[in-house]
């Protein structure tokens, strides 16, 4: 793996928090259920927290899930009422800890020093458990709704109680998961006000709560949550529910929107080339990437550099039909992150693509370019996720870091160039209908799945080309498929890459039909590696010839009938 791509990775680890501990089997005999204890406060519960029928509706029936957490308890006063007691006489497998926000001063008998009685009290129930036999797990509290900045970022009061946390996690070597930094990812890809109309109960006096969760809110955290707890306790994997397809279309914000109108298509014409600095800071000309975007004139022939510069940047960010021939250029793809966090289940909030939800970025306007960027969707392996839509003809990446799990990266339509980019996922991670060669790209499989869903057009004679490119799996090494067709003619072709061993030795699925056997179109060409190995193919992929490999060139698949060539750019 690149350096560059090896930062992204232990990015990614340290977003989810994952610290794993060796740990027995957690495989239950037959007949005998996994039961899980959740001890905390009231972001914890059934109907004002995370806890409730969404996060229980996330496990099989395999699993028993108790919620012991009471509101106004803290660290303190959750073991003096003797409901401590109570979840080790349950005898658990797993105990979920989460204290912190009655912790915090001004709460009578209840506030704890993060730093003295805090961690004495935290510490103690991890000791407890592992004395009686149960499995801790700490989580950092989900954090207030705590806004600054006229509604664009969060500061938030629970600081000293999280640290707290995590060290002990560390100190102890216990699972964590990190509920307080992915709750703020929620709350900015939400906004103020997407907040305010999905997720935040009502108080009587009308105003907005901006600590607990409404039932819409238990249904956007609690897959989260189990999620992160599966990622953190790996044994959990197994004890997932099976997917249910939602029933119902997202909640969709009618606030009115101040998005602007689009300008009527035309032809770009020469306007001057420009740049524009984006700086989280405030040292830029802009703090936030979409108003640099709202900056650029219409269909203009000249390109427009947007250097953002060093900074996670939260927020669904769309460039649209009218703004041509935009470059981002961050300074390094470790440090320059646009971030998003929810899915295409989750609320859709006012001024949000609505064609687009589930999506971090969406790249529309002819001739995008980005290079040293990371794009990421932090939503987790429970839906369809995007961290980038490509809708773009003639788009360039390039040492960039796609990251999600399903659906990281959509290649809507149009031609597109990726060059030495790091790109992961799980399921379908890499989709669409778009013809886009992946050069040099490093390929990264998360506990299995399928890398490739094209769904290429008959008349097209490419899809995905994958080019010198190294396949790799995780820790897990779970077996892995190059692809299934999300449509009949899917055409995904493999030339001179290295196939790790979590690649399948059968390569391919045909989707539950028989029928796309007959169209799907899966090439492979002298790659190497252990998942290379073309003896238990199916058969209905196939080896190019030396003659028809010498057509997947860059230029050859990415010409058009404009003749473009990205490698000259």
């Amino acid at each position: 793996m690149t350096r560059l791509a090896t930062r992204a990775s232990l990015a990614l680890v340290a977003l989810l928090c994952v610290i794993t501990v060796a740990q027995s089997d957690a495989k239950k005999p037959d007949g005998m259920k996994l039961r899980i204890v959740l001890a905390g406060d009231s972001t914890v519960t059934d109907n004002a927290g995370w806890g409730g029928a969404a996060f229980k509706g996330s496990f099989n029936d395999k699993v028993e899930i108790v919620n012991l957490s009471r509101g106004g308890r803290s660290s303190k006063s959750f073991r003096e009422e003797g409901r401590w007691d109570e979840a080790m006489k349950l005898k658990p497998d797993y105990v979920v800890i989460q204290f912190g926000h009655n912790d915090e001063p001004g709460k009578p008998g209840r506030s704890t020093d993060a730093n003295t009685e805090y961690r004495a009290n935290m510490t103690r129930y991890v000791d407890d458990a592992i004395a009686a036999g149960v499995k801790p797990i700490l989580v950092t509290s989900i954090a207030r709704r705590q806004w600054i900045d006229n509604g664009y970022a969060i500061r938030s009061s629970l600081i000293p109680y999280v640290e707290v946390v995590r060290q002990i996690a560390a100190e102890k070597k216990v699972p964590l998961v990190e509920l307080h930094d992915r709750s703020i990812e929620v709350y900015l890809s939400l906004s103020k006000d997407g907040c305010e109309d999905f997720i935040a109960p009502t108080k009587e006096g009308g105003q907005y709560d901006g600590t607990h969760l409404n039932a819409t809110g238990e249904a956007v955290f609690g897959p989260l949550m189990a999620d992160a707890l599966r990622q953190a306790v790996p044994e959990l994997r197994g004890y997932r529910a099976n997917y249910k397809p939602p029933t119902t279309r997202a909640l969709t914000s009618t606030r009115p929107t101040t998005k602007p109108a689009e300008t009527s298509p035309r032809p770009p014409t020469p306007q001057g080339a420009k740049a524009i600095t984006v700086a989280a800071d405030g040292s830029g000309d802009f703090k936030r990437v979409q108003d640099a975007i709202a900056a650029v004139a219409d269909y203009n022939a000249d390109r427009t550099t947007i250097h953002i510069k060093p900074g996670v940047y939260y927020g669904q960010i769309v460039v649209p039909k009218s703004k041509t021939n935009v470059t981002f250029l961050g300074d390094d793809a470790a440090t320059t992150i646009l971030t998003y966090a929810l899915n295409v289940q989750d609320p859709i909030a006012a001024g949000t693509d609505r064609s687009a939800n589930g999506t971090g970025v969406v790249a529309i306007g002819e001739g995008f370019h980005a290079e040293r960027i990371t794009f990421r969707n932090t939503s987790g392996d429970h839906g369809q996720a995007m961290a980038l839509r490509l809708a773009s003809d003639r788009a360039v990446l390039r040492d960039c870091n796609l990251l999600g799990w399903q659906d990281t990266l959509l290649t809507h339509s149009g031609r597109h160039y990726l060059k030495n980019c790091y790109i992961e996922g799980r399921v379908d991670f890499i989709y669409g209908g778009a013809t886009s060669v992946f050069d040099g790209c490093t390929i990264r499989s998360k506990q299995g799945g399928y890398v490739t869903a094209a769904s290429t057009a008959e008349d097209q004679p490419f899809g995905y080309v994958f080019l010198n490119c190294k396949l790799i799996g995780d820790e897990t090494n779970t077996p892995t498929y190059l692809g299934r067709p999300w449509r009949p003619f899917a055409s995904v072709a493999f030339l001179n890459c290295e196939l790790g061993s979590h690649i399948r030795p059968e390569g391919w699925n045909n989707w539950g039909k028989e029928s796309n056997e007959k169209t799907a179109r899966y090439l492979e060409y002298k790659c190497t590696g252990p998942g290379a190995d073309r003896a238990k193919r199916v058969g209905w992929s196939r080896e190019l010839t030396d003659d028809e490999a010498s057509k997947f060139t860059v230029k050859n698949v990415l010409a058009g009938k404009d003749g473009w060539d990205p490698t000259s750019e």
